[in-house]
């Protein structure tokens, strides 16, 4: 990816915010030097997230969005007619800001009647939800929730059947982490996978999301009537569903007894 110029150069009160004209890639979206993603393929992080999560639950109504400042995982959730709110948190109100004026679905989905936006840190957030409120929560952060006390809300908020998909980063550059993370998430679940995606814009290209669930399997139990019937998407249909919790030989080593299946 060439970098050609740089649109926007924005130092909030928790991030640097960047977003740069690409050769090739449309437009990227950088924070704090990383890059979060680029026109060109930011379609299949967002709809993997979203469309594996909802088309695993039987009923998904409630939905919880941690880390949903740029709004593509609003987008891809509020495309489920079962859906019925959408709280969406992010501590930065200029990524929010910045991406509106830069991303064309922001301010569309931003719109949407279903959808709750606030301006909050996550973990305060969690904190004082009520419990069982969401049927499904969706993590879309790398930083300071990768802990237990957040898991251990995450589990409190969530229905009796409820599902969470966290961030799982990359197997290949840092599977330690990945595996301390999959511990954290699988203790208050009985099911805790690992699944995978391709990003073009972060190093290595395959990374992972985890979904782990209190009842619900994402290949036994997932909804093929839900997810075959779906207009408009570009990546994700139930055969990549099913295919995406295929492991590689190394990570399926590596992962036994930590992946709960």
């Amino acid at each position: 990816m060439y970098l050609k110029e740089e649109i926007v150069e924005k130092q909030s009160d928790f991030h640097k915010i960047e977003v740069f004209e690409t050769n090739g890639f449309g437009k990227l979206l950088v924070i704090d030097d990383n890059a979060v993603f680029c026109e060109a393929d930011e379609f299949i992080s967002c709809e993997m997230m979203a469309h594996v999560g909802v088309n695993t639950h039987k009923e998904p109504k409630d939905i919880l969005i941690i880390g949903g400042g740029d709004l593509g995982i609003a987008r891809e959730v509020l495309k489920h007619e079962c859906i019925e709110r959408v709280d969406s948190v992010d501590i930065d109100k200029d990524v929010f800001e910045v991406c509106k004026g830069q991303f064309s679905w922001v301010e569309e989905t931003s719109k949407n009647e279903k959808l709750n936006i606030f301006i909050e840190n996550g973990v305060s957030f969690i904190k004082r939800v009520e419990d069982k409120s969401y049927d499904i929560v969706f993590v879309n952060s790398t930083n300071e929730v990768f802990d237990k006390e957040f898991y251990n809300n995450v589990s409190r908020v969530l229905k009796d059947d409820g599902l969470v998909v966290t961030q799982g980063g990359s197997w290949f550059l840092d599977m330690d982490s990945h595996k301390e993370l999959l511990k954290i998430v699988g203790k208050n679940f009985s099911i805790a996978m690992p699944y995978k995606y391709e990003m073009l814009c972060y190093e290595g290209g395959l990374y992972n999301f985890i979904l782990a669930s209190k009842k619900y399997h994402p290949t036994a139990d997932i909804n093929l009537q839900r997810a075959d019937l779906m207009d408009g998407l570009k990546y994700y249909n139930s055969d990549i569903h099913i295919a995406s919790f295929v492991k590689p030989t190394y990570v399926f080593k590596e992962l036994l007894g930590i992946s709960k299946n």
